[in-house]
């Protein structure tokens, strides 16, 4: 019994000197206990680091928001007469055309005539050549009897471009042919100057027929053989052209 207590309080004795170490008993003689510690390698406690990974940093760019404020304005009241919209004419254009007409040399009446045109426009500007024919111009424009008859080289101007009723002033050259009865006939030259109004009425933005009315004042400047003419004659009339 007093062996069992040695015992019992070596193991006590040595479990409080080294906790972390193995032990070993052997038994020797009656009455004694070997107690030995074998040198058994005890590793160091390992220390567990927890490591987080760098936060990731995103740029985000995002497009500016515009704001855009839309202001309605009330509408106009509509024209009473609503206009056509502007007709522009063409730069360039040919103008072909007749009417009816008198001339009057201011003796005592005046003779009808026959009356041709043709052009070619340039914008406003016109080049043209106008033909004013009488059979019996002589009986109003001399005291022979015979017919007469005037061809104008012409330059007119037409004003307010683009709209319906246009004035037109002109300038021209004359040439004058003279057929008295009974005698050779014979030629003049001369000037004249025209004024008048003319209406557009448009077809489509290339064509036009246009209506005309005019009165020229025409001075025979050389003499005319086989004739006594009067030097100032004045042409009137009406004409209708189609302008391609």
């Amino acid at each position: 019994m007093n062996r069992l207590a040695m015992c019992l309080a070596a193991v006590s004795l040595v479990a409080v000197a080294a906790p972390a170490q193995a032990i070993e008993l052997y038994a020797t003689s009656p009455g004694r206990v070997v107690v030995t510690t074998p040198n058994v390698y005890v590793p160091p406690p390992r220390v567990l680091v927890l490591s987080q990974p760098p936060p990731v940093i995103r740029t985000v760019y995002t497009s500016p928001v515009v704001t855009t404020t839309v202001v309605t304005e009330p509408a106009a009241d509509a024209p009473t007469h609503p206009q056509e919209p502007e007709r522009r004419d063409p730069t360039a254009s040919v103008f072909i055309g007749g009417g009816y007409g008198g001339m009057t040399g201011f003796r005592s009446g005046a003779a009808s005539t026959y009356r041709l045109h043709v052009g070619l426009g340039l914008g406003a500007t016109e080049l043209g050549l106008r033909a004013s024919i009488a059979n019996r111009a002589l009986d109003e424009l001399s005291t022979a009897s015979g017919g007469a008859w005037v061809l104008s080289a012409e330059v007119a101007h037409r004003f307010l471009q683009g709209s319906t009723v246009r004035p037109v002033l002109g300038a021209s050259f004359d040439r004058w042919q003279i057929e008295p009865d009974g005698a050779e006939s014979a030629s003049a030259f001369g000037l004249g100057a025209r004024g008048g109004v003319e209406i557009h009425y448009h077809l489509n933005p290339n064509a036009a027929l246009v209506f005309g009315v005019d009165v020229a004042y025409h001075r025979i400047l050389s003499a005319v053989d086989n004739a006594s003419v009067l030097p100032n004659v004045l042409t009137f009339g009406a004409t209708a052209d189609i302008r391609l």
